[in-house]
């Protein structure tokens, strides 16, 4: 299987060759592309700081900030539970249903709507199996739904 992190190589390596394939590719910076610029510009698509810090939050590790990866503008108009702590979000959870996402250092409690905007599927066997959230868990299913948001959304 491959890993979140794996695919953003990917994409990575591809936006480097498209960056230096463009004629004038060491103009705006001096010197030619390097391909941690492009690693760079996709770990900040995928709402992140830079590469370290998506690797960090893919790799399922607990951090003091997940960035932006389960969010997209589109989201917004939706009505989400957002909470300061994952202790409050655990008992929004338990309250009201629904799944459990970072956001910077905050928590949301959403429904399958949202998921769905981010290309998630809601009815993936993984949720149950994390109890319906990605904050914690089996690093393995948080990969595999990680990948979904970057495969798909």
């Amino acid at each position: 299987m491959l890993s979140p992190i794996e695919e953003l190589k990917i994409q990575a390596k591809k936006h480097h060759k498209a960056q230096s394939n463009e004629p004038d590719a060491a103009l705006s910076s001096g010197h030619p592309p390097r391909l941690k610029d492009s690693q760079l510009v996709i770990a900040r698509k995928y709402g992140f700081r830079h590469w370290d810090h998506a690797r960090e939050v893919l790799q399922g590790k607990v951090c003091r900030d997940y960035g932006t990866f389960w969010y997209k503008p589109q989201c917004s108009a939706l009505l989400n539970l957002w909470c300061s702590s994952y202790k409050e979000a655990g008992l929004q959870q338990k309250n009201h249903g629904g799944f459990i996402l970072p956001y910077k250092n905050q928590f949301l409690v959403v429904e399958q709507y949202y998921l769905e905007l981010l290309g998630v599927d809601s009815r993936d066997e993984n949720w149950p199996a994390l109890n319906f959230d990605w904050c914690s868990g089996d690093t393995v299913k948080r990969q595999q739904l990680a990948l979904q948001r970057i495969r798909n959304g």
